[in-house]
């Protein structure tokens, strides 16, 4: 089997890519391409789940599974123990050595002790009628090669998460799921969050949404806090409004080189992320 079947450098994807590379690996690589500023990675492909659960022997098992899941949704306690069965198959099968091999060959490409974040990067169903943003598990932080392995089969196992099987199920999403998993470089930020190139709540092309939190941005992506929220003009990357959100904690990298939540006092909970410098460059970004 060749190497890129399972493995791609993130420079190396192109949107054309997303169904193998899941659509958050293959946006990287677009924006690699047009040169934005993106910490440096790997992708393991959805091949790298499928032939792992068909070599641990519960392929089959986990996609009957799966279709008496979704036709069960309603009675929520059932589900529940579906979920543990089949996140428990999914373990249980674990990563296959060759996948295995070529992860940790990839990861000492980074540098042997690198730390990293491990992002679940979903197959075939993000779409426009569809988003999967925020469900499946992220793992910031992780470092060592036991670490990655078992991040990486913390996200396959995100796949079968109640929130998950729910949501397939209310979009008729009846196939067997598969995911990618994108590895890169941990950026220890003191601030992050999210800009879109569009504005999500009208659609307007004209203008950059940024929100913000203080510390690492999965409090952003998982909607544990209130970020702040600026609009800014894409033709004169001018701030034309800012909200700003109760930012109750943030997520750091602790001593013992784990996420740890730091809690924020009222002022720093609603003190301002982002200036207007640093505004100004990141709508430049999203207005290229």
């Amino acid at each position: 089997m060749q190497s890129d079947t399972y493995i791609r450098d993130i420079s190396t994807l192109r949107i054309t890519d997303a169904e193998p590379a899941g659509g958050k690996g293959a946006n990287m690589g677009e924006m690699v391409a047009a040169r934005l500023p993106v910490p440096p990675g790997f992708v393991l492909l959805r091949d790298c789940y499928r032939d792992s659960m068909r070599a641990g022997g519960v392929d089959a098992e986990l996609s009957a599974l799966h279709r008496e899941a979704l036709a069960h949704v309603a009675d929520t306690t059932r589900l529940a123990e579906m979920c543990e069965r089949m996140q428990g198959l999914v373990h249980k099968a674990g990563v296959v050595d060759v996948v295995r091999d070529l992860i940790l060959d990839a990861y000492h490409v980074l540098g042997a002790h690198s730390v990293v974040a491990v992002r679940s990067s979903a197959t075939g169903e993000d779409g426009r009628d569809a988003s999967f943003a925020g469900m499946n598990a992220t793992i910031t932080n992780v470092s060592g090669d036991e670490g990655l392995v078992d991040a990486v089969l913390r996200c396959w196992m995100s796949l079968f998460s109640l929130r998950v099987i729910t949501y397939r199920a209310s979009r008729d999403f009846t196939a067997d799921p598969a995911m990618a998993v994108a590895v890169q470089q941990m950026v220890n930020s003191e601030k992050a969050g999210v800009a879109f190139t569009a504005d999500p709540s009208t659609g307007g092309q004209d203008r950059v949404v940024i929100e913000g939190a203080f510390g690492l941005g999965e409090v952003v992506v998982s909607g544990e806090v209130e970020p702040d929220t600026c609009i800014a003009s894409k033709e004169t990357l001018e701030t034309l409004d800012i909200r700003l959100g109760h930012k109750a904690f943030k997520i750091v990298r602790g001593p013992d080189g784990h996420d740890k939540p730091v809690d924020l006092d009222d002022a720093q909970a609603d003190a301002r992320v982002l200036g207007d410098d640093e505004l100004r460059l990141i709508a430049n970004l999203g207005a290229a």
